[in-house]
């Protein structure tokens, strides 16, 4: 994979870098593990469907734990990449002119959805209070415009200011590829922008 050879069909072409290559690595020696003192598996390839689901239901249910006692979080990338290793294997036996049955097809790698983190309305004042006054800007036009950052808010000029700092307007040669240009009226930054770059 290093060179860029046995990648999956549906994925980039191209050599992987040594950070993806140690990432897999180190999730493979975690599987090997699992598998070994769960169920006596030595090698890798030689797990049974049925082991691999029990353990992925085991994963999900919280059965299986961390060193720290802890369930295991973000299933779907383990999943993820036990289907990659998998059709790897499936890929370099083909080559070899051996037929290995594809066990992942079935697989759940469903993500689920996070929980939903906010601040209420006490909190936002708290962090304005004791912040320094240009992160009070900052943060005030954050939470005021919902622009994306950091690959937004970087590109945006004091000129995309309008109608004395009450509207801001987002350039469509800075939004997200698939995104649009658009005007948000401010309602929490207006006069500390004013403050800021106009008095």
């Amino acid at each position: 994979m290093e060179k860029g050879i046995n990648i999956a069909i549906k994925s980039v072409k191209g050599p992987r870098m040594p950070n993806r290559l140690n990432s897999i690595k180190d999730r493979l020696i975690f599987f090997s593990k699992k598998f070994e003192s769960l169920y006596g598996v030595d090698n890798l390839t030689e797990v049974t469907e049925d082991q691999l689901f029990t353990f992925f239901a085991d994963l999900r249910n919280g059965t299986v734990k961390t060193e720290k006692g802890k369930a295991y979080r973000c299933i779907d990338t383990f999943g993820s990449n036990f289907k990659a290793f998998w059709h790897w294997h499936q890929k370099v036996n083909r080559k070899n002119g051996s037929d290995t049955l594809d066990i992942t097809i079935d697989l759940d790698i469903r993500a689920e959805k996070p929980d939903w983190v906010y601040l209420n309305e006490e909190q936002i004042k708290e962090i304005l209070n004791t912040a320094k006054f240009e992160y009070k800007v900052l943060i005030s036009f954050l939470i005021d415009t919902g622009v994306r950052s950091p690959s937004e808010l970087i590109n945006i000029k004091v000129s995309d200011l309008y109608s004395n700092c009450k509207e801001l307007k987002i350039r469509q040669e800075i939004v997200k590829r698939r995104s649009f240009e658009r005007r948000i009226k401010l309602m929490l930054c207006s006069d500390l922008l004013k403050w800021k770059y106009f008095i």
